[in-house]
């Protein structure tokens, strides 16, 4: 025989022992568990039985157990257990939105670090800036502006301290006109 054979040989030998070693013990595993959920059902019922004989349920036997362990009723540790269970979800929430928070600035650094942009130049102060170039060469270009004079109504005098409408006469010429204008002239 040769080495290869042999080995071959000897890896088949040992997976059959394996196999039937493997299957042995889940069927050993098995049993047990039944032969265990029969005792602990026995157990169960006998305990059930003394505890009636001396008239206690197990309700009571619950509720006993509790006061022994933590000195309170069992309505006490289930509030506490609610009221422990309230703190543990704000506590959880609080540190959530840390990680989120903590998360976020991590991946910016991250992003800066392998790609690092140059920064965003602001737009609006050259806005502001031309806006008041704007304004200042309004303001310069108004106050170099001549004022107005009134206009003039055609060389017409009127006296202040005559309030007189000239009348018209019948053939559209104003009269009372040519009077002041004549003594004025004169």
């Amino acid at each position: 025989m040769d080495e290869v054979k042999a080995m071959s040989r000897a890896g088949e030998n040992v997976g059959k022992a394996m196999g039937t070693g493997v299957r042995t013990a889940r069927t050993g595993a098995a049993k047990a568990s039944r032969v265990g959920s029969d005792v602990t059902r026995q157990a169960v019922a006998l305990a059930e039985q003394e505890l009636a004989e001396r008239g206690i349920s197990t309700d009571d036997l619950q509720e006993r157990i509790a006061q022994r362990a933590t000195g309170m009723s069992r309505k006490e540790l289930a509030k506490r257990g609610k009221k422990a269970r309230k703190e543990w979800d704000k506590r959880t929430a609080k540190q959530r939105k840390q990680l989120a928070k903590g998360t976020k600035a991590a991946r910016k650094e991250l992003a800066g670090r392998i790609d690092p942009a140059k920064p965003k130049r602001r737009k609006w102060p050259w806005i502001v800036l031309l806006l008041a170039g704007f304004a200042g060469a309004a303001a310069a270009a108004l106050s170099r502006r001549p004022e107005e004079l009134p206009i003039d109504d055609g060389g017409q005098f009127k006296p202040s301290g005559t309030d007189e409408q000239p009348s018209s006469t019948e053939n559209g010429q104003v009269s009372g006109v040519q009077s002041q204008q004549g003594s004025e002239n004169h």
